[in-house]
């Protein structure tokens, strides 16, 4: 009797979640508005532009009714201020473009809940985490859905925090550290291109560039942020990490919901922020805001979108194609980094890695004297005189 009772209470709970998961999938979302699921664990902001965001490993509730995960191997740690990282990029993008990037948040810690693995590893059984895990990714199918019905195709990007020693963004493909020190023809070749999780973008991009060019080319996410003075790989400067070298290639939902079966049209990118960058509140404005016109000049410079009537209409993203850059050079230098910008600036900020801020000055020509810094990195923060900012890595020598 006793083992007929656990048996129905499971069904009822099945049935629950599944009653659950269709109340989340029926209902109509409005974008810029924010929704959170029965559980009050998962968080989604509605969009209209082809942009996902996900925040697997930001939240920060630990209820105690909820155990800690216990699966062999689990990771408990949270990637610290990734969460706030993700709301000022989504943040940045509605004001520079007046539309809206889906956003899907798990509010729990990941001791309690982890939105980047299998349910079994995720939820640890419990029915409440269960159906949080569903409703996680009900969310992020929505959000796919609404790209694929009004853009045709888009990107989701897994926003994480590593604590690597070299700090660089680490960007996943699903390609491994040997599959990324190949040559650039095997990366193009099906062998090198099988499992990549930009499949169908691959197939159609406004350039007909490779995938070698999309993912470490001057075109590619990684060269976009090097460009701001974010030290990223791969890239054209970082194509492969070394084998002594750890990386992220890309985890559970960069798998389930990117093009690596080839069908998706829906790309999939895994961004892993390093801790200097995510843990100094000194230049956290600024990173979020490089970052979100790099996912903005990424979507411009490789699809062709057609919108259509019911998605965004308060801006085409495609009319964001007028790329404003800056560069700097040489960098590193010992005394003088030139600074070429298609933007007026209006004053800069430097910070050292410890987060304090060592010059602020007005910007009244278009070079850098840092001959009195001492050696080491730096952070250089310019204020655009249209309200942005931008963030770069600067190395000053001996």
């Amino acid at each position: 009797m006793l083992k007929l009772n656990s048996v129905i209470l499971q069904i009822i709970s099945f049935l629950s979640i599944i009653a659950t998961i269709g109340n989340v999938t029926a209902q109509t979302y409005v974008p810029g508005n924010t929704y959170t699921d029965a559980t009050g664990y998962v968080e989604y902001r509605a969009g209209n532009l082809p942009i996902v965001l996900s925040v697997p490993h930001g939240g920060y509730l630990e209820p105690t009714a909820i155990l800690d995960r216990s699966c062999a191997g689990c990771i408990t740690t949270a990637d610290s201020f990734t969460q706030e990282i993700t709301d000022g990029i989504y943040q940045s993008i509605v004001n520079e473009t007046g539309c809206y990037p889906h956003v899907i948040i798990n509010l729990l810690h990941r001791k309690k809940f982890d939105a980047n693995r299998d349910v079994q590893d995720a939820a640890n059984g419990d029915p409440t985490v269960i159906l949080s895990w569903n409703n996680y990714h009900n969310y992020i199918d929505i959000a796919k859905a609404h790209v694929v019905q009004n853009y045709g195709s888009g990107t989701f990007y897994d926003m994480h925090g590593h604590a690597h020693a070299i700090q660089r963004i680490e960007l996943g493909y699903l390609l491994t550290t040997t599959e990324l020190q190949q040559t650039d023809h095997y990366l193009n070749t099906n062998s090198g291109s099988q499992d990549s999780s930009i499949r169908t973008l691959v197939s159609s991009n406004l350039q007909n560039l490779t995938q070698a060019q999309l993912i470490r080319g001057t075109n590619s996410l990684g060269d976009i942020l090097e460009n701001r003075g974010l030290s990223s790989i791969p890239s054209s400067v970082n194509p492969a990490p070394l084998n002594s070298e750890p990386y992220f290639s890309g985890g559970y939902n960069t798998r389930r919901h990117g093009s690596s079966d080839n069908i998706s049209t829906i790309n999939a990118i895994q961004i892993e922020l390093n801790s200097d960058l995510r843990f100094n509140s000194a230049i956290r404005p600024a990173l979020v805001d490089s970052l979100a016109r790099t996912i903005i000049d990424f979507h411009t410079t490789h699809y062709n979108n057609q919108p259509s009537s019911s998605s965004c209409t308060t801006l085409n993203i495609n009319e964001l194609n007028s790329q404003k850059k800056t560069f700097l050079y040489p960098n590193p230098s010992s005394e003088v980094i030139h600074i070429q910008s298609d933007s007026s600036i209006k004053s800069y900020m430097i910070y050292d890695k410890s987060g304090k801020k060592v010059w602020n000055h007005s910007y009244d020509r278009q070079r850098l004297d840092i001959s009195k810094l001492e050696s080491g990195l730096y952070f250089l923060i310019l204020q655009y005189y249209n309200g942005r900012n931008g963030t770069f890595k600067i190395v000053k020598t001996d």
